[in-house]
């Protein structure tokens, strides 16, 4: 059963400090404080920690007051059958599947709310529509690239296990089943198609905390990408740079930032399309044993890669992407993105040199040398690609979801708390069931006709 929580309180008359919705600036209000800024706490923390950008630390002396802060998240790190219950038994519970499903009930009820308002002179309307279309693909995006199957091609789409289709604009105590992954992927299609063109004919907005057209772009562009619909990630990528205004972080504002004054992330960077929702730091920095910044994600980039110093504090091995001196949400997205969508699409339709210009548009900005990267033919091209991807984007939670869907092999060591020379490596293998991630444990007790994915026990790697 999918709980929808604090929503209807907002919308129904109660006492004097209760608004009902009555004008197009009160939805706007709605739409900022319900959908797009309401804090319920940091999520999708869990992604990172099941890729090959995090690993584990201990020192090697130990003080009697010191604390294993690896405990909560060691079943994510080690793929565990049933990842929300810790080592000590305790329950985990993954909140982004209520988080993102309370916003898909909010849509759905600023939406219907909206389609009342015949006059629209300003445009806000329109901008409003494009707004809660946007966010309700998005939230159906990360959803079903959490709990629902990786996307292979069409055929297998029309079976393969999606996520629950809300169209409700009531809470309503219901048992929802699984829609397929090809009926969610048409369901974001449709939204983002709408959203870019509400967005065009209907109010601009200049601000990266709401969303807009460049980001509707980037996610259509990211769906007809796990789709293989490489011809409309080519036209999409096109459409969306012919028309923002915003551009790749350059060489010099690279070498410039810092994790208190200039943060890579922060609200004026020329590159960000789109910010939302809360997100905390994935690690502890002062903790005995920790997670941390994988030293083969450290050790892939090249000493002469300003990217090195813009992402990680080396002090405590930590990524500075989300920090929170940048003044942005946890969630953001940016334009370089963009470029990779389409440098791929070239790469796998076979013309790997365009593919590798748009890689390089990226790469020439991020060493010092002004050095390019050049291949031989595809099978280089998608090589160098997928390293680049993985370096310029870690932690920003876009490793999971290539691990999933080019079928990626990780290997996690995990040293022992009291003994850190007891080592122990689980292993991802490719194509693995555990790339489904388990729905909440409270929905798992609730709702007894929705399909739960077949994982497995962690897999040990033997040597």
């Amino acid at each position: 059963m999918i709980f929808f929580t604090s929503c209807d309180s907002f919308l129904e008359y109660k006492d004097k400090d209760k608004v009902i919705p009555s004008e197009l600036e009160h939805y706007d209000e709605l739409v900022y404080g319900e959908i797009l800024t309401k804090s319920g706490g940091a999520i999708c923390k869990n992604l990172a920690h099941m890729t090959d950008e995090v690993g584990s630390w201990v020192p090697d002396n130990l003080w009697d007051s010191d604390k294993d802060e690896r405990l909560s998240y060691y079943p994510y790190y080690t793929w565990a059958k049933e990842p929300q219950i810790t080592e000590k038994g305790d329950e985990n519970i993954d909140p982004a599947w209520e988080h993102f499903y309370n916003r898909i009930l909010m849509c759905n009820i600023v939406e219907n709310d909206l389609s009342e308002f015949e006059e629209d002179l300003d445009g806000v309307k329109l901008r409003l529509l494009g707004e809660v279309q946007c966010i309700r693909a998005i939230s159906y995006f990360y959803l079903v690239n959490m709990y629902g199957a990786p996307y292979e091609n069409a055929e297998q789409a029309k079976t393969a296990m999606g996520v629950p289709v809300n169209k409700e604009i009531s809470i309503d105590n219901k048992l929802y089943r699984r829609e397929s992954l090809q009926a969610v992927y048409d369901l974001m299609e449709k939204d983002l198609l709408s959203a870019l063109d509400n967005f065009k004919k209907g109010q601009v907005k200049n601000t990266i905390f709401r969303p807009n057209k460049d980001v509707a772009s980037l996610f259509l562009s990211r769906i007809y990408l796990y789709m293989k619909r490489y011809d409309d990630v080519i036209t999409i990528c096109d459409n969306c740079l012919k028309e923002t205004n915003k551009g790749i972080i350059s060489l010099e504002e690279m070498k410039g930032y810092d994790e208190y004054n200039q943060p890579l992330l922060n609200k004026n960077s020329n590159s960000v399309f789109f910010t939302w929702m809360e997100r905390n730091s994935f690690f502890s920095e002062y903790s005995s044993a920790r997670f941390f910044a994988s030293e083969e994600l450290r050790g892939s980039y090249d000493p002469n890669d300003v990217r090195l110093n813009a992402f990680f504090n080396y002090y405590y091995k930590h990524p500075i992407k989300n920090t929170s001196y940048s003044k942005c949400y946890g969630f953001f997205y940016r334009i370089e993105e963009i470029y990779f969508n389409r440098a791929e699409a070239y790469i796998e339709s076979g013309d790997y040199v365009s593919g590798m210009s748009d890689l390089n548009d990226v790469y020439t900005q991020r060493n010092t040398e002004g050095q390019a990267l050049d291949a031989n033919d595809v099978t280089e091209a998608r090589r160098l690609f997928r390293e680049e991807k993985s370096k310029e984007f870690c932690f920003e939670d876009i490793r999971w979801f290539d691990i999933r869907r080019w079928n990626v092999r990780v290997v996690h060591n995990f040293q022992e708390f009291n003994d850190k020379s007891v080592v122990t490596s689980f292993v991802l293998e490719e194509g693995s069931p555990n790339y489904i991630l388990p729905l909440p444990l409270d929905i798992q007790r609730q709702n007894d006709v929705i399909e739960q994915p077949k994982r497995e026990d962690s897999k040990v790697l033997t040597k």
